[in-house]
């Protein structure tokens, strides 16, 4: 009687390959857990860094409505007398490289009008050149 042992090996081979492809998804499940797990956390300081900006303006818009001392001694407001009013604009910081921008109309009998409540970037913008892009020649 002969025996073949060509089964046994070829069972071997997709035993490993098994084991490897199973190996390869256990890495880049943790590798994606940790990348999601920084971006939760980059998301939720940027909530927060935003609503305390949002509280600070919002004290500062009702500071000004009222006419009461300011909340903050780092905001610095600019304020301009127009045809429909006095205007009032600053930038509350949040983070590093953004800001909170708002303007509001102020009116005589004490209305409060917000013109723009906006996130922008502070930051300085320097392009990146260093690409080599084919300028036609």
């Amino acid at each position: 009687m002969k025996r073949g042992g060509g089964v046994s090996g070829a069972v071997s081979l997709v035993m490993i390959f098994c084991v490897l492809c199973l190996a390869v998804f256990a890495v880049l499940t943790i590798a994606t857990a940790k990348r999601e797990a920084d971006l939760a956390e980059m998301t939720a300081r940027s909530a927060s860094e935003y609503y305390e900006a949002d509280t600070l303006a919002t004290a500062i818009a009702a500071a000004l409505r009222d006419g009461l001392p300011l909340p903050a001694d780092n905001v610095e407001i600019t304020s301009t007398v127009g045809p429909e009013g006095k205007t009032a604009a600053f930038t509350v910081p949040m983070g590093e490289n953004q800001g909170l921008e708002v303007e509001l109309l102020l009116g005589g009998d004490g209305t409060l009008t917000v013109r723009r409540w906006q996130t922008v970037y502070t930051g300085l913008w320097e392009p990146d050149d260093t690409m080599i892009v084919w300028d036609g020649e």
